[in-house]
């Protein structure tokens, strides 16, 4: 069990953590069949075949809502998490001397983009450290009641928890046969075109 979850780790690996710090950044690092392990993973509603940039978008909508969920869940992964990532004065260094309970939790915080293996160590993007403000308001208490009145102050992280619901419909997408999983896979793109097209209205 230790080697597996330790080569997945490292089959996960990116060579360094990129000069800028968004998800998307670090996404981007990937190869697509390093991006394929999420898909399987997660039995994720988005098309292999589909091109590097629209999986990194429809990876990113997923692990925006996933990520707090997470933490939410597992109240010891969020305290290793915050620990050993968010205020570790030193990167944690990833080797054959974790812990399989403590390589379970790294592979986890990896699969949901909260951090990255860069280089043999752990690095987490700026858009997981703000799911850590909001998700750190109980175990704090060190006094940081500024930086939680903050977090809190940031509406826009609550409207993100919509994108899972795609993934639990996902479950009766196994039954489905392949003409209907095809039809399926190009209304998913159709519809991911549309809601591009809609973004880029607004931005002009």
């Amino acid at each position: 069990m230790n080697e597996k979850l330790i080569q997945t780790i490292n089959e996960l690996e990116i060579k360094k953590a990129p000069e800028e710090q968004p998800l998307e950044a670090a996404l981007n690092q990937y190869t697509k069949k390093q991006l394929a392990h999420f898909i399987e993973r997660f039995d994720l509603d988005i098309a292999k075949s589909w091109k590097k940039a629209e999986i990194i978008e429809a990876l990113i909508e997923w692990m925006e809502s996933a990520q707090s969920e997470l933490l939410e869940s597992n109240e010891d992964l969020k305290a290793f998490y915050l620990n050993k990532v968010v205020n570790a004065k030193e990167p944690l260094e990833i080797n054959d001397d974790l812990s399989d309970k403590e390589q379970e939790r790294v592979l986890s915080l990896i699969e949901h983009g909260l951090v990255f293996n860069a280089d043999g160590q752990l690095w987490a993007p700026k858009a997981a450290d703000k799911t850590a403000d909001t998700e750190s308001d109980k175990p704090v208490d060190s006094g940081e009641s500024s930086e939680e009145t903050t977090s809190q102050e940031k509406p826009a992280e609550t409207e993100k928890p919509k994108p899972r619901k795609k993934q639990r419909q996902q479950a009766s997408a196994t039954s489905l046969t392949p003409e209907e999983r095809i039809a399926r896979e190009k209304k998913m793109r159709l519809k991911y075109f549309k809601t591009q097209a809609k973004k880029n209205k607004k931005k002009r």
